[in-house]
């Protein structure tokens, strides 16, 4: 192994790069690293090339090659990392909305762009490139973290911002979503105020930590009204309409089927009113549905969606905030913010059948 490539792994990904590191994993002056980085003369074939390996290992991005890049640009780009297969998920454009709306109030501007083409590169150069590029920070919605990225993107003195990360969130990251615990656990909450006791929930991606925690609060509720669920033994894909289609179908064919269902997103929930039509089964004079999210398609829905609120606008006008403060240097109490979410009542639940006292349809 080189001296180069060890200060790379020694340098932990905790720091900025700075030049100083670069000179010392080279073995040359700050000076040599200067004329290399700015691209003057001086400086012999192989010393240049040593310098350049050790500029690419450390992932080292000057001060003036950002600064130079976001000067042209005159104003603050941010990349914005999303998983192109839920772009179409409303809670991404009801994100964006928030998001590009800061932006503009505070003259700066998103870059969007599918993860996929970040997992197909190396780490250190996707930060190299954003740095030189002018960017001044990421923001990842609902991606797996990565501690790679990360170690890049601090390398090259860029800050990581993660909106509702699928794994939990990292104590030495930035992050935001919503008290999903909370939420999950005042949907249950109103359908057993409502009389029912069969209530299952349908939930989102596997391992996924919003939706853990989404069905850990709907298990909490269960328990206190003395029911028993099992939380890990759930129906579990994306948060799509086909799962929510293809889950609740099952459920209402069973011997003994809900008279509620609890969806872990409103996208879900579409799924489960399909579900019930199909099944011929009348939403909510028969079964109750519940949604989280509270996009526009649980106003839209026949008949209402009776969700969760969360503040997925704000989410996205504080993401961008907080990563403009962040490229400023300033530094927060507190890694992990999560923003309130309330129940909206609407059309698509009510009691359980009166002839079915004990929450199970004949």
């Amino acid at each position: 192994m080189t001296q180069t490539r060890l200060t790379a792994l020694e340098a932990g990904g905790t720091h900025r790069t700075t030049i100083t590191a670069v000179a010392r994993a080279a073995g040359v002056s700050i000076g040599t690293v200067s004329k290399v980085v700015n691209g003057r003369t001086g400086v012999g074939q192989a010393t240049r090339a040593r310098v350049e390996d050790a500029i690419g290992s450390l992932g080292y991005v000057s001060i003036g090659e950002r600064q130079g890049a976001a000067f042209s640009t005159r104003e603050a780009t941010i990349e914005t990392l999303l998983d192109p297969r839920d772009i179409t998920n409303p809670y991404f454009s009801t994100f964006l909305g928030g998001a590009m709306e800061a932006a503009g109030r505070l003259n700066a501007a998103l870059v969007l762009r599918s993860i996929d083409s970040v997992d197909d590169q190396s780490p250190t150069t996707w930060a190299q490139t954003l740095g030189r590029s002018g960017r001044i920070g990421v923001i990842e919605v609902t991606s797996t973290y990565s501690a790679k990225r990360q170690k890049a993107l601090t390398a090259a003195g860029l800050p990581m911002m993660l909106v509702d990360p699928i794994d939990v969130p990292r104590t030495s990251t930035q992050s935001i979503g919503a008290t999903n615990w909370a939420g999950a656990y005042a949907a249950t909450q109103h359908l057993l105020e409502l009389g029912h006791t069969r209530i299952s929930y349908v939930g989102g991606p596997e391992g996924a930590y919003c939706d853990v925690v989404r069905a850990h609060g709907w298990a909490a509720a269960m328990s206190e009204a003395g029911l028993t669920v099992d939380a890990q033994n759930v129906p579990r894909a994306g948060y799509t309409f086909d799962h929510g289609f293809r889950a609740a179908l099952e459920l209402l064919r069973s011997p003994v089927p809900p008279t509620a269902i609890f969806a872990g997103s409103d996208t879900t929930a579409m799924g489960v009113l399909e579900a019930a039509r199909v099944a011929g089964v009348c939403v909510p004079e028969e079964l109750s549905v519940v949604g989280f999210d509270d996009t526009v398609l649980a106003q839209t829905s026949t008949p209402p969606l009776t969700t969760i609120h969360q503040p997925i606008a704000d989410i996205g006008r504080l993401a961008v905030q907080t990563l403009l403060r962040l490229a400023r240097g300033e530094t927060f109490a507190t890694k992990r913010v999560e923003l309130s979410t309330h129940l909206v009542v609407r059309e698509s639940t009510a009691p359980p059948p009166a002839d079915d006292p004990n929450g199970a349809r004949p």
